[in-house]
């Protein structure tokens, strides 16, 4: 039994060496700019309209007097351009609070423990 596995596995593996690099060529091919543009163009608006999604986004528009519904419209009818660069911006945002306070207030916290430890 462990003989016949083997040579099933060899010969597996030797016509999978042999016959997956010709089915890679086939479906491998090149794609144009206009392509490569379009599939950027529909991510970074995909990526504007997963943030108008958002619920923390839709409570501040809504706060800020904006309906979620003309939010999406208005990012609908962006331009290319546009919609780049606020997605660039998206990418550039911070993605939790800011937390320099809480981490200052946190360096003093230890330096005095560490203070108050060391004089007993």
């Amino acid at each position: 039994m462990k003989a016949f596995l083997r040579r099933f596995i060899c010969r597996f593996l030797a016509v999978s060496l042999v016959a997956l690099p010709y089915a890679a060529q086939t479906q491998a091919a090149l794609i144009g700019v206009d392509e490569a543009l379009a599939a950027q163009r529909q991510t970074e608006r995909g990526k504007l309209t997963g943030f108008l999604a958002r619920a923390d986004v839709q409570k501040q528009l809504a706060v800020l007097g904006v309906a979620p519904a003309a939010a999406a419209a208005r990012a609908n009818a962006l331009t290319d351009d546009e919609v780049q660069q606020l997605a660039g911006r998206i990418d550039s945002l911070p993605a939790g609070a800011d937390i320099s306070a809480a981490a200052l207030l946190l360096v003093l916290i230890l330096i005095l423990l560490f203070f108050m430890l060391d004089r007993r």
